[in-house]
């Protein structure tokens, strides 16, 4: 199964459902919003709007077609596979406005709103999307948020 329209729409649909409520982040939020041109896709980027990942590591669990990807499993980031396709869900605190904490101790903070003021058809679905803003933000500051950093083993968080 390919990386398209309808299995973005279908892994934030079986998230939801879960309560697991995920906004569409990365280069399919880039195309949803015609910041780029349609292509084909590696992965699923996604922000998860909570203090912890606690929540969501129990109910991911319990969703059979999500596989864990225990090498990308960080203070901030949590990914799965989805019927091959590598979906990879951020981590966005709240404290005097929105910010991720990559690794643990490189802060990120998002401009505010986090999200595109619509909600976007994606797939059928009308989902949540990061804002152009925000998404430009983040690609313009990646370096600072120290990506080589996922090679080291030590910032790798045990699986409960």
């Amino acid at each position: 199964m390919e990386n398209t329209r309808e299995k973005v729409a279908t892994v934030i649909a079986k998230l939801g459902s879960s309560g697991i409520i995920c906004d569409l982040f990365g280069g399919w939020a880039e195309e949803v919003l015609g910041l780029r041109e349609p292509s084909a896709h590696r992965d699923i980027d996604m922000l998860y709007r909570n203090e912890t990942f606690e929540e969501l590591d129990s109910k991911l669990r319990d969703i059979p077609e999500f596989e864990e990807v225990p090498l990308k499993r960080f203070r901030h980031k949590r990914a799965f596979r989805f019927h091959g396709t590598l979906c990879e869900i951020t981590l966005v605190q709240d404290g005097e406005g929105p910010f991720t904490l990559f690794w643990g101790d490189v802060p990120f903070r998002w401009d505010t709103p986090l999200l595109h003021e619509d909600l976007m058809e994606v797939g059928g679905r009308a989902i949540t999307v990061v804002s152009a803003d925000n998404i430009k933000r983040y690609r313009d500051l990646h370096k600072e948020t120290q990506p080589h950093r996922w090679r080291d083993p030590l910032t790798l968080e045990p699986s409960t």
